[in-house]
């Protein structure tokens, strides 16, 4: 953990700061960049927030994500460009080429498929989510964390760890969770807001969703599909369908969940979770992808069919425990 004390140091010296997280944020990506941005602010930094869309429902309710821009009007003279939750470069979109024109990146993340792309990194696949990471940071540089920044934090945590439940909730994260909440999160509004918003559109896709759902390997795997017409018809965004994914997994004798989500023209987005032992971050990692073991995605180019058929080939060899 010799980088947490190294990027503490740059956090405290350093006067401006670019913060951004990767393209389609989740909670932890953008929880923890507000947290930060907010700490940091506190602490008497200029900072800017950086995303390549805005912020769609639900995550647009967190504190602070009204102050991220999509565009900067010059690079500006930042002490640091950091990185949150982002596992790869080419996760921060048309923000990627941004990076080089900064004298120092920092990249804080924890998926075990991190790249380690930043001059200093803080990578802990251990940790529950970055939230967490960003949590201890914070502590050690001895910053601010007032009621909007533990709020955020608590949401990324909330957010990967699916409400204290997947297989990523370890003592330390609940033990972070409850200083939190000593701080001034409060659990049940965060819930309302970020993981329990439903619109009606997202509820009509979800109904949709759910008709397509397919088995292969003798039950073990369960696909479910959204098309962009699907998308259309219900007067839905992309980030409508966010953890839609588990509905697949929650069947019983399910071992990989999977939801293809159509994005565009001959453009596949894959979203994988497995149950008790496949290793996702693997299965993704054989199409470009990575994530967790538990929870991994990728994006492909072709035909939905195509796709789909390509990559039950490679999940069947990996349930067979026949892949190279």
């Amino acid at each position: 953990m010799r980088s947490l004390g190294k990027i503490a140091t740059v956090l405290a010296e350093g006067k401006r700061f670019l913060l951004m997280t990767h393209k389609d944020p989740d909670g932890d990506g953008l929880g923890s960049m507000l947290a930060l941005g907010k700490s940091l602010s506190d602490a008497g930094k200029d900072v800017s927030l950086l995303a390549q869309d805005p912020i769609q429902p639900p995550l647009n309710l967190l504190k602070g994500a009204d102050e991220i821009v999509n565009i900067l009007n010059a690079d500006g003279d930042f002490d640091a460009a950091v990185a949150l939750d982002c596992a790869e470069k080419s996760r921060l979109g048309e923000f990627e080429n941004h990076l080089r024109n900064y004298r120092l990146v920092i990249n804080i993340d924890h998926h075990e498929t991190n790249e380690s792309f930043g001059d200093l990194n803080l990578i802990e696949p251990e940790s529950s989510s970055t939230g967490e990471l960003v949590f201890r940071l914070l502590e050690k540089a001895g910053f601010p964390m007032g009621a909007d920044v533990a709020g955020n934090i608590f949401a990324a945590i909330q957010a990967d760890t699916g409400s204290f439940r997947y297989s990523n909730t370890t003592a330390e994260a609940l033990r972070i969770a409850a200083s939190l909440m000593e701080r001034g999160a409060d659990p049940w509004e965060i819930s309302k807001k970020v993981m329990d918003s439903y619109s009606l559109p997202r509820l009509r896709l979800l109904e949709m969703a759910l008709s397509t759902i397919e088995f292969h390997h003798e039950g073990s795997i369960a696909i479910m599909i959204l098309s962009q017409e699907m998308f259309q018809k219900a007067g839905a965004q992309q980030s409508d369908s966010e953890r839609l994914v588990d509905y697949p997994r929650f069947i019983f004798g399910v071992e990989l969940g999977v939801l293809i989500r159509e994005t565009g023209e001959n453009d596949c987005k894959f979203s994988l979770r497995s149950n008790s032992w496949l290793n996702a971050a693997n299965l993704a990692s054989r199409f470009g992808g990575g994530g967790h073991i538990r929870a991994a995605g990728f994006t492909s180019q072709g035909s939905l069919k195509n796709v789909k058929n390509d990559f039950l080939k490679e999940a069947h060899r990996f349930l067979d425990g026949t892949c190279s």
